[in-house]
């Protein structure tokens, strides 16, 4: 009698690897004083696109304000070693925050901390920690309208500041500021008017369908195609663009929030 099949393993991709060995590398040189590493965004919701997606981390640290700066260095050498790795360094994203902010004053009071952080790191997946920080705080539409829109105040100046520093002839760059901001500015948007079941790739369409703003989807769908390898004719006029639709959106948001 013949052993019966052995079941196909999944083949991990690099989103899992840089999971594992992120997460192992941590416990190892600061695991005590995390409260919680999740993974977030689209690679933790399993919608990811394979080649765009980033792979999204968000580290608590637990209250102890004396050595803040010393496990903020071993987080910095410990999310180096990854970026200098060249299968991880374009896919990594990595945010910390202090689990003695995460409350509803510090939060309101904050433009490092918003309300969309908050909704994210509750849908994330936890992989050092036994409970989620996040999921202590209560969410409702008009604080995810508030956090949206800083959100996207945020990558506006983001995008502001990257072409302020950034020379005219490195056209690349300035095109990668453009579109970063402006598909951050149109997910903002998204979750402005409770659209929550998207990833970056599927922004350009969501958008087209719902927005409420008189801004052209052209301009998305242009960035996300730059994200994914297309080339970009006419930079300047593009990043113009962007910065036109990061500010339309801003405007939109500002006048419709309470």
């Amino acid at each position: 009698m013949s052993a019966p099949p052995k079941p196909k393993r999944k083949m991990p991709d690099e989103y899992d690897v840089l999971t594992i060995k992120l997460a192992a590398k941590l416990k190892k040189e600061v695991g005590s004083e995390i409260a919680a590493l999740l993974l977030v965004g689209s690679v933790g919701q399993g919608n990811y696109v394979k080649g765009d997606s980033d792979c999204d981390f968000y580290i608590v640290i637990k209250k102890d304000r004396d050595k803040q700066v010393e496990i903020l260095q071993k987080i910095g050498m410990v999310k180096a070693e990854f970026e200098n790795d060249p299968q991880y360094s374009s896919i990594l994203d990595l945010m910390v925050f202090f689990e003695e902010d995460l409350n509803e004053q510090n939060i309101n009071a904050s433009s490092i901390v918003n309300w969309v952080h908050i909704w994210t790191g509750q849908q994330g997946v936890l992989k050092i920690g036994k409970d989620n920080p996040f999921s202590k705080l209560k969410v409702t539409e008009e604080k995810l309208k508030l956090g949206a829109t800083q959100m996207c105040l945020d990558n506006v100046f983001i995008m502001r500041d990257g072409f302020l520093n950034t020379p005219a002839a490195n056209t690349d760059e300035l095109a990668f500021y453009g579109s970063e901001a402006a598909i951050a500015c149109a997910q903002a948007l998204l979750v402005f008017i409770g659209e929550k079941g998207f990833n970056r790739y599927s922004v350009p369409e969501l958008f087209k369908e719902k927005s409420p703003v008189k801004a052209s989807p052209k301009v998305v769908i242009d960035a996300r195609d730059f994200r994914l390898g297309a080339k970009i004719d006419n930079v300047t006029d593009f990043v113009e663009k962007c910065y036109d639709f990061g500010w339309a959106i801003l405007e939109y948001m500002l006048k419709n929030t309470k």
